[in-house]
């Protein structure tokens, strides 16, 4: 009895559920007067002193610095208003507020007391931080400051009467608001039997019998948007009263009445997020029974007994809800949390509460009692999910998922906690499924729409795959199968990246010099093209615009964050209207940002495979345009491939009308696997019919990609993207798109306080060239380093060339083809690349060009090609390629008494009458019959030269070596066992002569007994399949000697020890037959011992790569001899001394193999020492440049006769005399390498002296117009113009021909002998048009000119047009339209600042996109010349003061003025501070005196000073807006400005007296010149030239030019100097 007892006791014993009570009274945080806390004053509607916090804490996302503490069981960020505006109405409130018990309390007459306090005591906060911990086990936060607010023994309030006394139901609970200076944390702790009252009534509604339920919560408050304010967000805790009691009942940190909550983020916060950890109060279960043992004082756990029995799934028990099912008012950003194991009964324990809680995975701290059961995927967010999810608290049978009926879906939603967002945002197509791990290994899929934890939060973001995850651990486990490897997925990583094994995967990541995320790599520096589609329809006001699929195309200079993009063929209405959506453009820009320290662009975080989503929203209209971008990677020319797809609605914005576009910064939050970002942008409309307006636009967006989960996490949380500049533009009549942006991206708030203290390389404002790096240095150095893949002194770089220099990494039978900054391999014809992306394979055509051949032929694949051959019975044709019928009877095939009848590829052969036979042989009738031959013998004749079945087919050059001949019996029946005569193997074979399965024995070894019944047949292993298709004979029956053929062990598996029968090697395979590395032995050198353990693989280096990639053998088979190998060490690193074997020559290299400048020796002299430090390197020169181009010889390795080498000097530069090694010819050249004229002498005429000046010989003449043309275009086409571009076509004496095309095309028209089109003589026909070179004078051009027109004599306006500058000759004061021209185009310029020098009548201006200063002389034919082509950012307003020979502008990035004297020289800085964004500048060359505006927003203003930059005043700085336009009125001797804010055009004496207005409605103006009383100015509503009278103050005149499109500046130029 008692051993029965026993045994039921243990047995009960053995299902032991531990449980946590809910936290005591005692338990909760200190609190009270001698905990150091205020006591707030009793009363019904009480509100604390101030909380002045030392540090911010951040509700949401925004900051505050105070808190207040109210009676009603709430912490406000904002002094509070009357009770009455809030303590009966629910959430969301109308101030922030963090609501542990939002009720009607009363305090007054003793009735409980609230205690507040501040406090940074380590031990209190180390307890927060454990808590924190525990709920978001993946977080980071360290609390700084704490607030503690508790509500002890407090009252509802109530109208007492004579008829009821005071109510004895009185509650306690508490906060703690805890922060660091980037995260907040609430916790709310409800103590076991601290709440009696679960609501109050309305005062106003006291008779009425209703109570409303307290609200427990946060509530984000009013948000002030744009134009109005709004409700904010809100998180409800609570629901109705069932809910409040779970408060004390349940918990989400794991023990019953502690509730954790994330509050708050300082770069971005959606909605309040929960912990992650269940906790239930310890309730007994049906059938328990209730023990007596406490293990822990303090925190007792009671102990509970019970005799489980198999139960069936719980059909009323609800899975995670389906989201198809979510209710509106669930949170549309509530994250998931999860339940911990010791939540329920008949789960697992619970640490107490305070106690520490192990964070590690160690298997002590796990729990075992879950019967291995995976836990539940979440668990609940607020006290009201927990009798929806466990009605009965009893185990649920986890292992068995299942769908609940909708109306039990719907009933769940409606008791979880509520959370409302003002705008519900819609999900995107693209979804990422985000894994949120803790401690204990939970994990939940959810929709992308649920934004992530902050960047501390403790989650990641990323892709779900199929993985063995272990619940215990939280760890996803991998197979040594399904584990990915470098050795077998090495092909994804860039060919300009190295692969790392990491424990559960491989990472790939770019090797020095290059910039990436390892899968696609682009090299330092170096610019960047980007090219793709856009479709989709947008819909403009209510008229829908497809667009399909027309180009995009972006140039980026990364080396200064300048991102172009166009969109060719953009229709008209849509293409205004997209003006404001610089963001589909200002991807490129974020991609390829200017990096400033401590940030990294986004192209190394996403690499080229990437989807954007991004949502604008329009204000005020609300209209909504969708922007998906896929990157699809690199292409052949390394080019990002981007496709955009919009849909949606726009603003409609009037045709002509312009759009500019403010700086902005933008917030980028980085998680795994996505990017996202929210920010609000301002922009300008400006329309003849509406004037200027302001408007703006929501952007968010998400940019998801896939991300490296195996390696170290160490990217950024958070970056600032600042775009300084964007320009936009729709040109009507080319339909064209255009965006400019130029973008830095830098940690949050960095923020240049001077602009002198910018690093050039940060600013933009380095001269490197566009190819280069600038590498900042100390304060104001910088250096410039050429990009990978181009070399030269960082200012002017030149691309390397790696296909002639042999440093391409192509293998075998692969092309080197060479790119700007790099290279790719391509496979010679017949070849493709393998599984490795990287090795060259052959193509089998035979197997994938079906029907290559033709008809009656088979295949045969040859490395690299495929030959035809036909089959038996035919022969080529006459062609050598059809294959036809072979007339067998020609040769008399039959016996002597037979008749041959051809047939299709065969013929037959019969005996005459009275013979009989097989047509061979014919007896005569009366004689024996002779047997026909069987298969056998046939099969066996064959190959012996025998008769076939169509006759004898001899065998050419006999029997070939190594072939099979069946063995027949004596009635010419197959032999039972066959054997091979050369391998000696022999088998068995069925009645057909096929070979028995299984029967197979190898050499000296018994022969199967091939009476014994079939073994049953086992398939062909993959080592059987590799060995039977080996070709070890020709087409002709040789034997291939090179091929090896695997050997497979009995059971078909590779044998582990694999052997060539013809080199001699001998190796080590794995299961599937691939070499083990580094087990290879050549001949002689012994077997390797194959049951060694593999040691562990090092991954090839770049020298051991490099090295292997080389070409040392021909397609022939021999050596090549001038190809240079490189030596590594034996850790495969480059040695330090590296020399061609070929050549001699010597030379030293750093660690990534590249040479040392100035190492390089010759054949015959000693080595170089590599272990001497460099010495400063040398940029290569010119001549350098040129003469280590020079390709001497062939790829095959002979020298190539005839090319010339150019000799330079020890400084590198030319030496005067140049002579050809083989022609044997000298001349003389100058400083740049150009031949002197005259200078060229003969061999054996002796050498020029080339101290002599040159003398020009008279048949010399200069180039004409047409070659200058010609040669300006092909550098414009950069040197490698299409078929389709257009240029000038000259004849021998440099005139232009009659008759020009459009390259190859039959597009051709006639020109005169200035090249200029003759009108109407177009043709698009196949017949050109008849052209003679004296025609009538043209009227149009086929493609501008890149030299000067002058305009007519007399007077003219010139103005800046884009890329032109325009000539208005003036008619007195009237502008003359008809004689309007183009005085220079400039193609790729944007032409913003000009000045007229009236001494050498030369034109002055700034090119903002070349960032460049020029001029040219108004003579016909002359051509632009450059002044200034480094140091300029945004070079705009330009002024030349004609008296003192100089000029002066102003750069708006860098906010300064400089001068330079007219032929660039003497260039100084004359201001750089107390400036924002100067734009017009003027010089008074009379007085010597320079103005200028600033265009500051904020203050505006207009300066003055001398022009060596002294006496600096503030001229005008009142009534001003955006002061445009300057000039100076000579006659008046006053300075005037139009203004783009006010709208006024005004004049000022030149001591800022006598203000007067001219105008008081302007519409835009740019830029303005004063001429003969009258004001010319650009104006952009009207994209012309208005004239304007000074003195009655009336429009007189009004220019617009045929294309329309901005004008820049404008000025005038005189026929002699006013």
């Amino acid at each position: 009895m008692a051993m029965g007892k026993l045994t039921i006791f243990l047995l009960q014993l053995s299902w032991t559920v531990h449980l946590v009570t809910a936290i005591q009274r005692k338990d909760i945080f200190p609190y009270g007067t001698l905990s150091g806390d205020f006591t707030l004053q009793e009363g019904d509607d009480e509100t604390s002193k101030v909380l002045a916090l030392k540090r911010p804490l951040y509700f949401y996302e925004s900051q505050f610095n105070e808190l207040y503490v109210a009676t009603n069981g709430i912490i406000s960020a904002q002094d509070l208003p009357m009770e009455k505006q809030y303590v009966d109405d629910g959430f969301p409130t109308d101030f922030p507020v963090i609501a542990p018990f939002l009720a009607d309390i009363d305090t007054s007459k003793g009735k409980g007391a609230i205690y507040y306090r501040v406090t940074e005591s380590p031990t209190l906060l180390n307890r927060v931080a454990q808590e924190v911990h525990r709920g978001f086990p993946g977080g980071h936060f360290t609390p700084t400051h704490a607030v503690i607010a508790t509500w002890e023994n407090v009252a509802a309030y109530e109208e007492v009467t004579r008829a009821t006394g005071p109510s004895d139901r009185l509650n306690t609970f508490q906060a703690v608001v805890a922060y660091d200076e980037n995260d907040s944390y609430a916790l709310f702790l409800y103590p076991e039997d601290g709440l009696h009252f679960f609501g109050t009534r309305p005062k106003e509604s006291y008779n009425v019998e209703i109570e409303l339920p307290a609200r427990v919560g946060f509530s984000r408050g009013e948000v002030s948007f744009i134009f109005s304010r709004m409700e904010g967000t809100y998180y409800s805790v609570t629901s109705n009263e069932q809910s409040l009691k779970n408060l004390y009942q349940f918990g989400n940190t794991g023990v019953p009445g502690v509730w954790l909550f994330h509050i708050g983020n300082r770069y971005s916060f959606e909605n309040v997020v929960p912990a992650a950890v269940g906790g239930a109060l310890a309730t007994p279960p049906p059938r328990g029974q209730e023990g007596d043992d406490s293990t822990t004082a303090g925190y007792p756990e009671v102990e509970y007994h019970e005799t489980f029995e198999e139960e069936e799934p719980d059909e009323d028990y609800p899975p995670i809800a389906d989201p198809d099912f979510q209710s509106p008012t669930i949170p549309e950003f509530l994250q998931p949390s999860h339940l911990d194991h010791g939540a329920l009964p008949g789960q697992a324990r619970l640490q107490p509460y305070g106690g520490d809680l192990p964070l590690t995975s160690d298997p002590q701290y796990r729990e075992h009692d879950n019967h291995g059961k995976p836990p539940p995927a979440s668990g609940p967010s607020g006290p009201g999910e927990y009798l929806a999810k466990f009605p009965a608290l009893e185990p649920e049978p986890w292992n068995q998922p299942h769908q609940p009926p909708l109306e039990d879906v719907k009933q769940q939603q409606q008791l979880q906690p509520q959370a409302q967002a003002p705008q519900v945002v819609p999900q995107p197509e693209h979804t990422v499924l985000e894994v949120f791990p803790n401690n204990r290994g939970e994990s939940s899929p959810r929709m992308e729409s649920d934004p992530p934890l902050a960047p501390r939060g403790g989650h990641f973001v990323s892709e779900v795959e199929e993985e063995d995850v272990d619940f215990d651990t939280g760890v996803i486990q991998y197979s040594t199968e399904t584990k990915e490897t470098c050795a077998r997925f090495q092909q994804q990583c860039s060919q300009n990246a190295d692969c790392t094994d990491y424990s559960s995967g491989f990472c790939c990541h770019c090797r020095s010099g290059f910039y990436g995320n390892g899968r696609h790599c682009l090299p330092d520096g170096a610019p960047h093209r980007v090219n793709g589609k856009v479709s989709g329809t947008v819909t403009v006001g209510s008229t829908p615009v497809d667009l399909n699929s027309v180009d995009l195309h972006a140039y980026i200079v990364v080396s200064d964050g300048r991102a172009y993009t166009a969109i060719s063929e953009v229709p008209e209405p849509v293409g205004w209207a997209l003006m404001p959506v610089a963001p589909i453009g200002e991807l490129f820009g974020w991609l390829f940002a200017l990096e400033l320290p401590n940030s990294q662009a986004g192209f190394k975080i996403t690499g080229a495979e990437f989807t954007r989503h991004a949502e604008v929203t329009f204000y005020p209209g609300n209209q909504r345009l969708s922007i998906v971008q896929m990157a699809q990677g690199l292409d052949s020319e390394n080019h990002l491939s981007v496709d955009t797809r919009l849909h949606g609605d726009v603003p409609f914005i009037a045709p002509g009308a312009t759009v500019q576009m403010e700086p902005y910064k933008d917030t980028y939050q980085y998680y795994p696997s996505v990017v996202r970002s929210t920010s609000v942008r301002e922009f300008t409309v400006v329309s003849a019919e509406r004037g200027s307006e302001t408007f703006t636009f929501q952007l968010h967006q998400n940019i998801t990609y896939h991300d490296c989960r195996h390696g170290l996490r160490a990217g950024p949380e958070t970056l600032q993207l600042t775009t300084e500049r964007v320009f936009v533009m729709y040109v009507k009549d080319e339909n064209i798109l255009r965006y400019a942006i130029t973008n830095k991206i830098s940690p949050v708030g960095v923020e240049p306080s001077e602009p002198a203290q910018v690093n050039p390389c940060y600013s933009g404002t380095h001269d490197c060239d566009t190819t280069a790096q600038c590498l900042p240095g100390e304060g104001q150095q910088y250096k410039c380093q050429c990009a990978t893949g181009y070399r030269g002194d960082g200012r002017n770089c030149y691309d390397v060339d790696e296909c002639v220099e042999g440093l391409s990494l192509c293998g075998p039978h692969a092309q080197c083809v060479n790119l700007p900054g790099s290279h790719r391999c391509q496979c010679q014809s017949g070849y493709e690349f393998g599984f490795d992306g990287r090795t060259c394979i052959d193509v089998d055509e035979c197997v994938e060009g079906l029907g290559l051949c033709g008809a009656h032929a088979h295949c045969v694949n040859l490395p690299g090609s495929h030959r035809c051959q036909c089959q038996s019975g035919y022969e080529f044709g006459f062609d050598g390629r059809t294959c036809i019928d072979l007339d067998e009877c020609r040769s008399q095939p039959c016996h002597p008494q037979a008749t041959c009848s051809n047939t299709l590829g065969s013929f037959q052969c019969q005996c005459q009458h009275n013979f009989q036979g097989d047509g061979f042989q014919c007896v005569p009738s009366n004689g024996h019959p002779e047997r026909p031959k069987t298969q056998c013998e046939l099969h066996r004749d064959s190959l012996q030269g025998g008769l076939s079945p169509r006759g004898p087919r001899p065998v050419p050059g006999g029997l070939a070596p190594g072939a099979f001949v069946p063995q027949c019996d004596e009635q010419g029946q197959y032999r039972a066992l066959q054997c091979h005569s050369s391998t000696g193997h022999c088998w068995c074979v069925d009645s057909r002569g096929q070979e028995r399965a299984g029967t197979r024995t190898l050499p000296r070894t018994p022969p199967t007994n091939c009476d014994g019944p079939d073994h049953t047949e086992r398939p062909k292993t993959q080592c059987e399949h590799h060995r039977d298709s080996v070709q070890t004979t020709s087409p002709e029956g040789y034997s291939i000697v090179e091929g090896f053929v695997p050997q497979c062990d009995e059971q078909g598996q590779y044998r582990a020890l694999q052997c060539h029968g013809s080199t001699g090697h001998c190796w080590c395979v794995d299961n599937r037959g691939q070499e083990r590395a580094g087990t290879r032995k050549p001949p002689g050198a012994g077997q390797p011992n194959c049951d060694e353990p593999d040691l562990p693989e090092r991954a090839k280096t770049r020298c051991e790569q490099h090295k292997d990639s080389v070409q040392t053998i021909s397609a022939e088979g021999y050596r090549i001899l001038v190809v240079f190998v490189p030596e590594c060490d034996e850790q495969g690193q480059y040695r330090a001394l590296q020399c061609h074997g070929s050549t001699g020559h010597c030379w030293c290299v750093d660690s990534r193999g590249q040479e040392r400048a100035g190492t390089r020796k010759g054949p015959g002299t000693s080595q170089p020492n590599c272990d001497e430090p460099d010495r400063p390197e040398r940029p290569k020169t010119h001549c350098e440049h040129q003469r280590d181009s020079v390709q001497t010889t062939s790829p095959e390795g002979y020298p190539i006769p005839g090319v010339f080498v150019p000799e330079c000097d020890e400084q590198g530069q030319y030496r005067a005399l140049q002579c050809h090694g083989s022609t044997r010819h000298c001349w003389c050249v100058d400083s740049r390498g150009q031949e002197r004229a005259g200078t060229r002498k003969e061999p054996s005429t002796g050498q020029p002296n080339c101290d002599e000046p040159a003398v020009v010989p008279p048949t010399q003449r200069p180039e004409t117009v047409c070659e200058r043309w010609r040669a300006s275009l092909v550098d414009h086409y950069g040197g490698l113009p299409e078929p389709h571009h257009y240029l000038p076509q000259c004849d021998p004496q440099g005139q232009f021909n009659p008759i020009q095309c459009y390259g190859d095309s039959s597009y051709c028209w006639c020109v005169d002998r200035d090249g200029r089109e003759v009108a109407g003589t177009r043709s698009h026909d196949v017949v050109k048009p008849a052209c003679v070179p004296t025609v009538a004078p043209p009227t149009m051009h086929p493609l501008p000119r890149p030299d000067v027109t002058p305009p007519p004599s007399g007077t003219s306006l010139l103005y800046a047009q884009g890329q032109q500058i325009g000539a208005l000759p003036l008619n007195g004061t009237l502008m003359d339209s008809e004689r309007s021209s183009t005085l220079l185009a400039l193609h790729g310029s944007i032409v913003v600042g000009i000045d007229y020098d009236c001494r050498e009548k030369k034109v002055y201006w700034t090119d903002l996109a070349g960032r460049t200063i020029n001029r040219a002389r108004l003579e016909p034919g002359a051509e632009p010349e450059t002044l200034i082509n480094t140091g300029l950012t945004s070079p705009e307003g330009l002024a030349v003061d004609v008296v003192r020979r100089a000029m002066f502008w102003v750069d708006s990035t860098p906010d300064k003025i400089e001068r330079a004297n007219l032929d660039g020289s003497g260039r100084q800085t004359l201001f750089d501070t107390d400036m924002v964004n100067p734009r017009a500048i003027i010089v008074d060359s009379s007085t010597g005196t320079l103005y200028w505006t600033d265009w500051n927003r904020e203050a505006p203003k207009i300066e003055r000073s001398s022009v060596d930059g002294h006496s600096r005043k503030v001229l005008v700085r009142d009534g001003i807006g955006l002061p445009n336009a300057l000039t100076f009125d000579t006659a008046m001797r006053q300075v005037c400005w139009a203004d783009a804010g006010t709208k006024r055009l005004e004049c000022v004496a030149s001591d800022g007296t006598g203000r007067r207005v001219i105008h008081s409605n302007l519409n835009y103006p740019f830029s303005m010149v004063f001429y003969a009383n009258h004001f010319y100015f650009t104006d952009w509503r009207r994209d012309g030239v208005i004239a304007l009278s000074r003195d009655s103050s009336q429009f007189t005149d009004e220019y617009l030019p045929d294309q329309r499109s901005h004008l820049y500046g404008v000025t005038i130029a005189t026929t002699h100097c006013l």
